[in-house]
């Protein structure tokens, strides 16, 4: 497993998302409060960005920028059809810095 420093807390807006490049991947990292989610950033429909997603703060989801699918972030699962997924990645908390774990 990799890990990479990916910033502060506080540069993460809260209830927003932004891509980040770990190795290969691009990853959709998101802040709700003090929690933060990381999940793959192509939406498995049609391949739009899912950083640029609305984030739905109290269901903790996002929502697809070009089709309205809801993923949600805990998990990765498709809201309407869970046995669909993204992939997810660990993200933990050393102080203010974000680490994601691949």
């Amino acid at each position: 497993m990799r890990e990479y420093v990916i910033g502060k807390l506080d540069e993460i807006p809260d209830g927003k998302g932004i891509a980040v490049q770990a190795g290969r991947r691009e990853v959709a990292v998101f802040r709700v409060g003090r929690e933060v989610f990381a999940i793959a950033n192509s939406c498995p429909h049609k391949g739009a960005s899912l950083c640029d997603g609305e984030v739905m703060k109290a269901e903790k989801m996002v929502r697809c920028p070009w089709h309205h699918w809801n993923w949600q972030l805990t998990d990765g699962k498709l809201e309407t059809e869970p046995r669909q997924g993204l992939r997810k990645y660990e993200v933990a908390l050393d102080g203010d810095d974000v680490i994601l774990r691949i």
